[in-house]
């Protein structure tokens, strides 16, 4: 998440005896009473799994650590969610997106190139309707992203396990993102991985895109905050919040001016957009937002909402 911090405030067959005849009748074939059928078993729904989930960040932010979205550290991490999105069932391809020098967090980065890993479901048809969930990999230099944001694209790993297993309404395609942090100011200084994914997208595909969710630092927080900039029309995030309400989770609309994750290229490209985040943390942007900064009921909360809403929503 990229932060300047101005924020503007926002589910019997009945047994029949044989006819008394001269003959004897055949012994009736029995037939299971009603109490005996079994019914084929209803699947059983799956469900997320903070636990899964605080498993993909301790990777990311303990095994892992910092991964400044130009380094080998990175490579790693985008390796890891490959392997990860791999084992799902997913179709895995990677994305280059070249980065400018810049400075994270005051520290200078060189030039040079990150990874969006891109996850279609199987029989994935690019001209059909269908959505993109996305969280970036990339931490600023010193942080190892324990909250910002091993936590968000921890919950999008475990989404996409879920979505494996139980079919969603619409097709998703799950995008981890490269060189989300700020390395130069002003729009063109940040984002750098969703908004090279957006301006080669193939006419057809972006055409059948119907709204995109980022998952985005979310780790610590009594509430999901459930945002965009209120651009674009609000089905995605009043979707969201209807979740919430269904779900029995507390969750606020906030309207965001000035600050950023990767729904912004996509919203200011005219998409709807949603963006859940838990809200601002003292640890964020530090080396203290490490892997204990994630709390399991924040993310609970957001990974139960987001499925809650996508394996159900039509946009």
């Amino acid at each position: 998440m990229l932060a300047r911090r101005l924020l503007v405030l926002v589910s019997g067959a009945a047994l029949f005896a044989p006819a008394c005849t001269g003959t004897p009748a055949a012994a009736p074939t029995a037939s299971p009473s009603p109490s005996t059928v079994s019914a084929s078993p209803t699947p059983a729904r799956v469900e997320f799994d903070a636990a899964n989930a605080l498993s993909h960040d301790r990777v990311l932010s303990v095994s892992i650590g910092p991964r400044e979205a130009g380094s080998k550290a990175y490579v790693r991490a985008a390796d890891y969610a490959a392997s990860v999105f791999g084992r799902l069932g997913y179709r895995v391809t990677s994305q280059s997106v070249p980065l400018p020098s810049g400075k994270s967090q005051g520290v200078p980065v060189a030039a040079g190139v990150t990874q969006n890993v891109i996850a279609a479901p199987a029989g994935y048809d690019p001209a059909a309707p269908h959505l993109v969930v996305g969280a970036h990999l990339d931490t600023v230099v010193p942080s190892p992203g324990g909250n910002d944001n091993g936590s968000g694209a921890a919950v999008m790993l475990e989404l996409a396990r879920l979505a494996a297993s139980e079919p969603t309404a619409m097709p998703i395609v799950w995008i981890a993102f490269g060189g989300e942090e700020r390395r130069r100011p002003g729009v063109e200084g940040a984002t750098f991985g969703s908004r090279y994914y957006l301006a080669r997208l193939a006419t057809a595909e972006r055409r059948s895109l119907r709204g995109m969710l980022a998952i985005d630092m979310v780790g610590n927080g009594p509430v999901a905050y459930v945002c965009h900039e209120s651009l674009t029309g609000d089905a995605f995030v009043e979707a969201l919040l209807a979740s919430a309400t269904r779900l029995h989770l507390p969750a606020q609309k906030r309207v965001v001016v000035g600050v950023f994750s990767d729904h912004a290229p996509f919203e200011h490209a005219g998409f709807l957009v949603a963006w859940l985040w838990s809200g601002e943390n003292a640890t964020f942007h530090t080396p203290r937002d490490t892997f204990a900064v994630a709390q399991v009921s924040s993310i609970d909360r957001i990974g139960r909402i987001a499925w809650d809403t996508l394996r159900s929503i039509r946009l």
